[in-house]
């Protein structure tokens, strides 16, 4: 099976749904209208705070060299191999091990990237960062790479990708002082993503609220958000037979892909930019629309987060399965460490089972939002007010809601 077979999302048909989907549509857009009432009659003072502190995360030696290990097999393959990308282990450490794994991990561990990143190579003193708009901007560039270049699991590619960014993450840290955080793409992703982690004291969903709420306001980190939900969105859009539908031979060519790529995070961001204009025109406080921009950025991280492990989720629980196999010849020279010729794939999880889990986080993370931004509107704004400043965030959320059960229901 190709290794991009697993980016197709939906459960194959929508008759094949337990329940109606406009039954579905109905009920969750109707829980995230109830819960934004239920806040504004039930929470009237806000109760997180923030306090993040940046610190630097010294690598013990096992992680770095568990760190160059993965950038060797990122990078050499491509160049000494001959594998493609069904049978290579490069494209299952990006796309699976890194782009979804650790993730998950992140829920139970914290930040695990950090202890074995492999962009980390060069480290500044600096604890103190400000901006993360080169992160942002590469962030962008891998997930192009991903989501419109038409060899994504090539390992040449890959291995020039990461060449890339490592040049550029390494110079920017030599020359402009720059903290990891700053302008490694992946570092920060991970970082965010380490926010949702369960394994806290408890009360555990207040802590976790309070853990994603004390996200510092860096320039840029709004935007690196919005394009963790916007580049997911295209994505699950992108693999829908309404969208082939839609443009018919244009969603193959490049130029279209890409700018319904960079369309698409646009019009995320713009919303998202709207709704902070909007909520500070109801309140008729006197605040800076970029200010407010970043301060309610955390708000989406939940969302961002339930975008990305529904849909690729499969991708996970099947194609990691792959590992053992891909790793028998790990830089494509003909080796067969663990003498396995073939890999079987065991698909435990009925299509609709797999569909009701993606259907939960996807709820529970626009739930999530929902209780975030409103004790910042609270916070902000006062709690009359609060309702009112928050109907634009509503309807996106709602929105986005509606959006991500439409990709995951239909084939």
């Amino acid at each position: 099976m190709s290794f991009n077979q697993f980016l197709n999302h939906g459960i194959g048909s929508v008759g094949d749904l337990p329940i109606p989907f406009d039954t579905v549509l109905n009920i969750s857009g109707l829980v995230i209208v109830l819960t934004f009432v239920f806040l504004k009659v039930s929470w009237k003072e806000s109760i997180f705070i923030k306090k993040e502190i940046f610190v630097t995360y010294k690598q013990p030696l096992i992680g770095k060299v568990f760190g160059w290990f993965l950038l060797s097999l990122l990078i050499l393959p491509g160049f000494i191999g001959d594998e493609n990308a069904n049978t290579s282990i490069t494209p299952l450490v990006i796309w699976v091990f890194f782009w979804i794994g650790v993730p998950v991990l992140g829920l139970f561990f914290g930040d695990v990237y950090a202890k074995f990143n492999p962009l980390d190579i060069y480290k500044t003193p600096n604890t103190n960062p400000k901006s993360v708009y080169i992160a942002t901007t590469l962030f962008l560039g891998l997930t192009w790479f991903e989501l419109v270049w038409n060899k994504p699991g090539n390992p040449t590619h890959i291995g020039v990708v990461f060449l890339v960014l490592l040049f550029i993450t390494v110079i920017s840290k030599f020359f402009l002082q720059k903290a990891s955080i700053e302008v490694d793409p992946l570092h920060l992703l991970h970082h965010l993503y380490s926010k949702l982690r369960l394994t806290i004291s408890k009360p555990v969903l207040k802590n976790m609220l309070e853990n994603i709420s004390n996200l510092s306001n860096l320039k840029g980190m709004d935007y690196f958000v919005l394009l963790m939900i916007g580049t997911v969105t295209y994505d699950g859009l992108r693999g829908t037979t309404y969208w082939r539908n839609l443009f018919g031979s244009s969603v193959l060519d490049i130029s279209f892909s890409t700018l319904a790529f960079l369309s698409i995070n646009l019009i995320v961001i713009l919303s998202y930019r709207f709704a902070c204009w909007f909520a500070i025109k109801v309140s008729g406080k006197s605040k800076n629309l970029n200010e407010i921009s970043l301060l309610f950025s955390h708000t989406m991280l939940p969302i961002a987060f339930a975008y990305h492990v529904t849909h690729y989720l499969s991708l996970l629980l099947y194609e990691s399965q792959s590992f053992i196999f891909r790793l028998n010849d790990p830089y494509g020279l003909g080796w067969n460490l663990f003498n396995i010729n073939e890999v079987s794939i065991n698909y435990f999880l009925s299509p609709v089972a797999l569909w009701a889990i993606q259907v939960f986080v996807t709820l529970a993370g626009h739930m999530l939002s929902v209780v975030l931004a409103h004790d910042l509107a609270v916070k902000l704004f006062g709690h009359k007010q609060s309702d009112k400043t928050q109907y634009i965030f509503l309807l996106i959320t709602v929105g986005l809601t509606l959006q991500a059960l439409f990709v995951l229901s239909v084939p």
